[in-house]
């Protein structure tokens, strides 16, 4: 009986890590398509985070053996995921050759994502997708934005609207001027 508890305790904590992954493109998977769609173009990793519940918790966890961390832990305690990659682009010429719907904007449609910005300035690109639960709350959050020389995607997932209420509550003023734009 303890065997059988053992192994399906292991089965679990192994897949865990993968649970909620097939909703949403990952940032590599961004990268790839980019580079399907235009094959000279050439990507340098120069930074990719993954932070997932375990890491996070541990993270969590240590914020409350800091004095005075209780700003950022607020903000924290509401994020269940993080992933942040950048790439150095080499040889990317030609952005309107990226179709203007691509493989990761339909998946993430039928993942139940809403895209909320789509930018197109010149040689960047740039596009922002939420994913809100039954209730209207945002969960999920994925930023790309590609320009001439860098791709960095963004990825967030947790109570991101109690975050984001979080971090406006302790500094309302900061908050106040990146809203109004100075």
């Amino acid at each position: 009986m303890k065997r059988n508890t053992l192994s399906a305790a292991l089965l679990l904590s192994l897949t865990l890590p993968f649970a909620g992954c097939a909703d949403a493109p990952s940032a590599d998977s961004v990268r790839w398509e980019i580079q399907q769609r235009i094959p000279e173009a050439r990507f340098e990793t120069e930074e990719h985070i993954r932070l997932g519940r375990l890491t996070l918790g541990l993270i969590k966890g240590l914020l409350r053996l800091v004095p005075n961390a209780d700003e950022g832990a607020a903000v924290v305690r509401e994020i269940h995921r993080l992933e942040v990659a950048t790439w150095r682009v080499h040889g990317l010429s030609d952005l309107d050759r990226l179709p203007s719907q691509t493989r990761f904007e339909d998946q993430l449609s039928r993942s139940g994502w809403a895209m909320t910005v789509k930018a197109k300035d010149g040689e960047s690109r740039s596009w922002l997708f939420t994913r809100s639960n039954g209730e209207g709350s945002i969960r999920n959050l994925l930023v790309v934005d590609l320009n001439g020389d860098e791709l960095s995607v963004v990825r967030l997932d947790g109570r991101l609207d109690r975050a984001f209420a979080e971090a406006i509550a302790e500094r309302p003023r900061e908050a106040a001027r990146i809203a109004s734009g100075e």
